[in-house]
């Protein structure tokens, strides 16, 4: 049974070494497009993505990375940002899910007070964790143009911010930098199955899994 998606996400691996190439932004859009399909909680959609394409924001975003090489030298960063309050728009975005028979009337009243009592901790988590998806999918859906990325996170949250001109209210989820892959990495090491997998309760194993 053919099984192409997730045969590339198998053979996926980061890219730190670019050609010398530009991609065209027909392709950008698209990645793009797969990035704001995500999913999120309550659909609140709490990201905000900035395309890097210049040299001179490049290099000083790599700086702002602890002088990562991959960042300066791909042909374009994604910086993904996630809103670190989503309570603005909680109301609005469960109210369209209501109007489009998702749910109904209840869970909107119950969403629209239940981030009332969240620190300003839980809400970082908040976006880092949905605005991760998105992440994820454009990272993937590189493959289908024949780019390979790698994601970045070791960074200077608060240079990059500046960096990119990032006002109040938005959290460094991380940066990916894109390109036409110019290696071809090995399969990287991977904890086992049993490390990571448990079944029904934590430690019981998930059998015929090796």
């Amino acid at each position: 049974m053919a099984k192409p998606l997730v045969n590339a996400i198998l053979s996926r691996r980061s890219i730190r070494r670019f050609k010398e190439k530009d991609v065209d932004t027909e392709i950008i859009k698209e990645i793009l497009k797969v990035g704001r399909s995500a999913p999120s909680r309550g659909n609140s959609q709490p990201w905000h993505f900035i395309v890097v394409t210049d040299s001179k924001v490049k290099k000083k975003l790599g700086d702002a990375c602890y002088g990562q090489k991959v960042v300066k030298t791909a042909a374009f960063c994604i910086v993904v940002l996630g809103k670190i309050d989503p309570r603005k728009s909680v109301p609005d975005r469960t109210a369209e899910l209501v109007k489009a028979g998702a749910f109904g009337q209840e869970v909107q009243d119950f969403a629209d007070h239940v981030l009332d009592d969240w620190s300003l901790a839980e809400m970082k988590v908040d976006a880092a964790l949905n605005s991760s998806i998105p992440a994820a999918l454009m990272s993937i859906a590189a493959l289908d143009f024949g780019l390979g990325c790698c994601w970045v996170k070791l960074a200077k949250d608060d240079k990059v911010l500046e960096t990119v001109g990032v006002p109040e209210g938005f959290y460094h989820t991380g940066t990916i930098a894109f390109g036409y892959p110019d290696e071809a990495p090995s399969p990287r090491p991977r904890l086992p199955y049993r490390d990571l997998v448990s079944h029904n309760r934590f430690g019981t194993p998930y059998s015929d899994l090796e």
